[in-house]
C-alpha cells in the first residue's frame, strides 16, 4: 500500500505538466464562427520546456517518467486520430510548459466537430488504463502507464477553459445557450475547478509531501486566470 502511494504521488509531480488538449487561438469569422488560426510550423517547443523535459530525464531513474511521457504521447495520438477520422488538417504542434497545442487548419469547426476533438484524448487514455489494468502485477512500468493514462484522462475532464473537459462543456453550452452566455458561464466552471485543483494540490503538499508540481500548476493556472480571465 505503501509502494503503490508513493508512485501516486509521484505521478502528481510529473502527469501535471503533460496536460494535452487541442488547446487553439481563434479568430472571428464574418458571421461570428470560431475559426482555427495557421501554425506557422509543424512542430515547435518553448525553450523553458525542453529545459523541463530534460531535467526530468536526468533525475528520473525508475522509468515511471517514460511512462508518463508515453502515456502523454498516447493521449495526443487520440485528438490526432479524431481529427483524422474527421478530415482536420493539423497545421502543426507545439509543446509549452504546461501542455501542447494543435493547431489545425483556418476551417470552421461546428461544436459538434470541436466536442469530438476534445473528447477523444480522455477517452482514448481511460480506454488504455482500462487495457493496461489486468498487467499491474507482471509489469512496474505497465502499471505506472496504467496510472499515467487515468490521471491524465480524469485532469484533462476537469471543466477548465483550455482543458479537453473544458472544450466539450463550452462546445455544449454555446451550441445550447448562445456564444455570449456559454461563455460568461464557462468562466465560472473555471474559477470553480482551478480553485478545488488549488485546494486539492495543497492538502496533497501538507499532509502527504507530495504532489508539489501539482500546486505549482495549479498556481500558475490560477495566475494566469485571474490575470487575463482565461487559462489558454
Amino acid at each position: 500500500a505503501t509502494s503503490a502511494k508513493s508512485r501516486l504521488l509521484h505521478l502528481t509531480e510529473t502527469a501535471p505538466f503533460f496536460i494535452l488538449s487541442p488547446r487553439a487561438s481563434y479568430d472571428r469569422g464574418k458571421g461570428g464562427e470560431r475559426v482555427r488560426r495557421l501554425a506557422s510550423k509543424r512542430f515547435g517547443m518553448t525553450p523553458i520546456s525542453a529545459f523541463f523535459f530534460v531535467g526530468l530525464a536526468l533525475r528520473e531513474g525508475s522509468g515511471m517518467l517514460w511512462a508518463t511521457l508515453l502515456a502523454a504521447a498516447l493521449h495526443e495520438c487520440g485528438h490526432l486520430l479524431a481529427a483524422r477520422l474527421m478530415k482536420i488538417p493539423i497545421r502543426g504542434i507545439r509543446l509549452d510548459f504546461l501542455g501542447a497545442r494543435i493547431d489545425v487548419g483556418a476551417v470552421v469547426l461546428s461544436y459538434g466537430q470541436e466536442w469530438l476533438l476534445a473528447a477523444a484524448g480522455p477517452l482514448f487514455s481511460l480506454l488504455l488504463a482500462t487495457l493496461a489494468a489486468p498487467f499491474w502485477s507482471v509489469s512496474l512500468f505497465l502499471r505506472a502507464f496504467s496510472a499515467a493514462s487515468l490521471l491524465l484522462g480524469i485532469l484533462n475532464l476537469l471543466p477548465v477553459r483550455s482543458f479537453d473537459g473544458g472544450r466539450m462543456l463550452e462546445c455544449f453550452l454555446c451550441c445550447r445557450l448562445g456564444a455570449m452566455n456559454g461563455e460568461r458561464i464557462m468562466q465560472g466552471f473555471t474559477f470553480v475547478s482551478l480553485f478545488l485543483l488549488w485546494l486539492t494540490a495543497v492538502y496533497l503538499l501538507f499532509h502527504t509531501g507530495g504532489g508539489l508540481s501539482l500546486f505549482c500548476f495549479s498556481v500558475s493556472l490560477f495566475a494566469r486566470f485571474l490575470e487575463n480571465g482565461k487559462v489558454s
